[in-house]
């Protein structure tokens, strides 16, 4: 017999939202679940992939939040009915279906269900990037700079290695 932890781990689907409504629909999800606990019976967990990046503009270091994937949000959940028939579960479709900002699933009335290493590769991207703030550099090998600051005020140069970790060029 399964248990509902086997099910939770092997049923995810990729929900289409509209762009830049990925924490709107997110929470209206959880909202929905709260106020109609009915629906956690075949609605286990969703997902917003996201990273920290941080940037420096003008000697100040601002953050921001950066979706993996825009436009998307995984969720493990129960939408069948019956897998062998594929029949839809109509209460669970059309809960995640009704949500204002969802566009569809992936496969439409047929959602595809994510296979094991692509959701195994999600989870690890999330891991990955929770914590860690990810700085955006906006220099490559071989650009031309002109320095603003320091000794050599004023100098040009080409860049000739641009270390995104530690925020340094040589």
């Amino acid at each position: 017999m399964e248990t509902l932890e086997t099910k939770k781990t092997d049923k995810w689907y990729t929900l289409k939202v509209l762009s830049n409504f990925e924490d709107k629909v997110k929470n209206l999800i959880e909202k929905g679940l709260e106020l109609e606990p009915s629906h956690k019976e075949y609605f286990y967990e969703v997902l917003m992939p996201s990273e920290i990046v941080t940037t420096v503009k003008h000697g100040k270091k601002t953050s921001r939040v950066r979706k993996l994937y825009p436009g998307y949000l995984f969720v493990n959940m129960e939408i069948f009915a019956d897998e062998d028939t594929r029949e839809l579960n109509p209460n669970a479709y059309y809960f995640i279906t009704g949500i204002n900002g969802v566009t569809g699933f992936i496969g439409g009335k047929n959602p595809v269900q994510l296979s094991k290493t692509e959701i195994t590769t999600i989870k690890s991207h999330i891991e990955k990037f929770q914590s860690k703030e990810v700085p955006k550099s906006y220099f490559d090998v071989g650009q031309k700079v002109t320095i603003l600051d320091g000794p050599f005020v004023g100098l040009h140069g080409t860049i000739g290695e641009a270390n995104a970790d530690t925020q340094k060029l040589k």
